[in-house]
């Protein structure tokens, strides 16, 4: 009987320890699980707490321009503006057109609440009967909402037989003068041409561009040779004298497109 008593205590203090270990051990796991949660919370504050820049336009981020002529440039204006909780950095502006557009306006940085108007330059030359979309691409230090991206489209229209972008015309541009004197442009002159004495020629050039096609010419062509000489000491590489000048113009073609007068 004795044994038996001395068995039931045994027991009973082994079931005793098994409880309190096992109650002690659920505070612990408790208690770590209250410190990751309480960890959790303060990072999620932390994170929640970091302010960041946020970039908004007004107005809208695309914008359709409907149809539009080949030749013409069209510039569109967008309104940047920092609607964050701090300043936006390192502001950059990437074309994503390959040439076709170019944001002229550009920023490194945007203070709270400020603004910028950046313009963008729409090209249509060379894409005549196409609907074209030019996008640009805008990053800044918000690695959530960075890129912002812009798009301008269009339609663009063909243009008629009798039609030719002013693209061209610049490209192909070239001014025909005329060097004798008043009196003798007077009496005949190729048609289109100017006068201009030729005292005057490198003063007048100095307006022009220095890429500029200058044809010149003379009665015999020695004065334009000349003239077209220090003309490209001063820079116009394409300054250009006749050979000949009027009179070969007459041995070869006659007095076609020959005309008289200050016209």
């Amino acid at each position: 009987m004795f044994h038996k008593n001395i068995l039931h205590v045994i027991r009973t203090t082994v079931i005793l320890g098994i409880i309190i270990i096992s109650i002690t051990n659920c505070n612990n796991i408790k208690q770590r699980d209250n410190s990751e949660k309480k960890e959790q919370v303060n990072n999620e504050e932390t994170s929640n707490n970091e302010s960041f820049p946020r970039l908004v336009v007004k107005d809208g981020k695309d914008r359709d321009l409907g149809k539009i002529r080949e030749g013409i440039k069209t510039s569109v204006t967008f309104t940047l503006v920092n609607n964050g909780e701090a300043n936006a950095l390192d502001i950059s502006v990437h074309d994503l057109s390959k040439g076709g557009c170019t944001s002229v306006s550009r920023v490194s940085q945007l203070a709270i609440d400020d603004s910028v108007k950046m313009n963008f330059i729409f090209e249509t030359l060379g894409y005549a009967g196409k609907k074209v979309t030019r996008k640009i691409e805008i990053k800044y230090d918000n690695p959530e909402l960075s890129p912002l991206i812009l798009s301008v489209s269009a339609e663009v229209l063909p243009n008629e037989d009798y039609q030719v972008p002013i693209g061209e015309l610049y490209y192909n541009f070239f001014v025909l003068v005329d060097v004798r004197d008043e009196n003798a442009f007077r009496k005949g002159h190729i048609a289109g041409a100017i006068n201009m004495p030729e005292e005057k020629v490198l003063s007048w050039a100095s307006k022009l561009n220095k890429d500029f096609i200058i044809y010149l010419y003379s009665d015999d062509g020695k004065k334009s040779d000349i003239l077209a000489k220090k003309l490209r000491n001063k820079g116009f590489t394409e300054a250009l004298s006749i050979i000949g000048g009027i009179d070969e113009w007459k041995r070869r073609y006659g007095n076609r497109v020959i005309i008289d007068g200050l016209m």
